[in-house]
């Protein structure tokens, strides 16, 4: 299974940049909490389009800041809304939920690492 941040990858995605990798991961710790509240909200409402709307930008949110797993998570969460697949969102959001939580947990504490020495 992939590890909740890959440093390398956050890395390669900004140019080698630490500061800007942590700089980017951050702003997504930051963004979480909103994002996971604003998702559960919209599959409560069963609001397709606003469940599209929020599991995209979780997607979008993911795509350079090095946690694979959730990107990968919130693009599957994208196909179940899209193939408009309820079971399917419901499951996936319990795995959303999972993994926002352990990158939380551990976000504080991964911005005081030496991310370069740990590749």
């Amino acid at each position: 299974m992939t590890q909740i941040l890959d440093y390398e990858l956050a890395l390669e995605q900004a140019a080698g940049n630490e500061q800007l990798a942590k700089e980017i991961f951050e702003m997504l710790l930051a963004e979480l909490p909103k994002l996971k509240q604003d998702l559960q909200n919209a599959l409560s409402a069963k609001d397709k389009t606003a469940c599209w709307d929020h599991a995209h930008k979780l997607y979008g949110s993911t795509a350079y800041t090095g946690v694979p797993r959730l990107n990968q998570i919130a693009h599957k969460m994208e196909t179940a809304v899209k193939d408009d697949n309820e079971q399917l969102m419901a499951e996936t959001f319990t795995s959303v939920v999972t993994e926002i939580d352990s990158i939380l947990k551990i976000g504080a504490q991964e911005l005081k690492q030496d991310w370069k020495t740990l590749t």
